[in-house]
């Protein structure tokens, strides 16, 4: 009889104490980790906004070789979402709610097993120097009693974050640092005469989401309006003039090089001529996902030689996608005119 009161004492003692941990652990959790990577904004930015690129540096990856993944809507834009479901680490869903280029990110992240919870994601972006700091925040409401749980996970959140970051922080200055870098990609800048030419064009402004589809859709419309016209079309271009940060549109337009005088008949199709001009470009190697690095070093040269750039800037894709399957060996030729 007294090992029985001695035992139900001490479970009485246990459950006290389990109650006092509900009671005095908050029912909110904030968690932050900080990281400053020698590399411009547009790099980490692009690494952090697309959910490909992020799934590539977080560390959870890593915890669970079971987990499927799903991306959901146009990678890197508004209402994009990147799933998860996995064994050990769980099922969930993260959002993008709103993006302000190169400065912030916003998400909303929802944990759907093993238990049910929503949390406030952000990252927030300081480029000073040629250098950019990040801090990644979460921050969460929990009612009694998961509020307890919350409260032993911190530890392992804030420790997941920081391992992420530094992953980050290796993957944005592997793509920044340029020729014969792991990983890298050429970012030589070399200087040419750029000879007048004339282009079959057509103009729009259009959103970020749309491009591709706007290349696919009019840059073949000039193809067959070229070849009834009897002309022999050019290396197919990208012109851009203008690009609103705040409704992130595009004024620009897909373009093929024509013969001077060329005549072409089709629903938009103008002529658009070029002057002879100073101009300085990038041979990128690689996928179009990391093409800013190409752009992120013309404009570094620019200020370092205090040069202005005149619009348009132009892609112009040298390899087709259609022929070479190798990402890594597409060339587009970015180019700048600068006086």
């Amino acid at each position: 009889m007294k090992a029985l009161k001695t035992f139900a004492w001490i479970i009485g003692v246990l459950v006290f104490l389990f109650l006092v941990l509900i009671f005095i652990a908050p029912t909110r959790m904030h968690v932050e980790a900080t990281v400053e990577i020698d590399a411009p904004a547009s790099i980490v930015w692009n690494d952090i906004v697309r959910f490909e690129k992020f799934n590539e540096w977080s560390a959870w990856k890593q915890m669970d070789s079971t987990t499927t993944y799903t991306i959901l809507g146009d990678d890197g834009t508004v209402g994009a979402t990147y799933s998860w479901n996995g064994k050990k680490i769980g099922e969930g869903k993260l959002q993008h709610l709103s993006l302000e280029p190169y400065k912030l990110v916003q998400q909303k992240l929802t944990f759907i097993k093993p238990f049910k919870s929503e949390a406030d994601v952000s990252f927030n972006l300081f480029e000073a120097g040629k250098k950019t700091k990040v801090v990644w925040s979460f921050d969460a409401r929990y009612n009694r009693p998961q509020n307890l749980m919350s409260w032993i996970m911190k530890g392992a959140f804030s420790s997941d974050f920081q391992k992420g970051l530094n992953n980050l922080k290796s993957m944005a200055e592997a793509d920044k640092r340029g020729p014969g870098s792991p990983n890298g990609v050429n970012e030589t800048v070399k200087e040419m005469n750029y000879p007048a030419t004339t282009y079959a064009a057509i103009r729009k402004s259009i959103p970020q989401k749309g491009i591709t589809a706007f290349y696919r859709n009019n840059l073949k419309q000039i193809y067959i309006a070229a070849t009834a016209a009897k002309l022999q079309p050019g290396v197919p271009c990208g012109l851009f003039f203008a690009w609103d940060t705040i409704t992130h549109q595009a004024d620009m337009a897909a373009a093929v090089p024509v013969p001077e005088g060329s005549i072409l008949k089709g629903g938009g199709i103008q002529i658009i001529k070029l002057p002879a001009a100073k101009a300085y470009y990038v041979d990128y190697y690689g996928p179009y996902d990391k093409i800013a690095n190409a752009h992120v070093a013309l404009h570094e040269y620019a200020d370092d030689n205090g040069k202005k750039i005149v619009l348009p800037i132009m892609e112009m894709y040298v390899t087709d996608p259609a022929n070479e399957k190798d990402s890594s060996k597409w060339l587009t030729k970015v180019i700048y005119f600068m006086k």
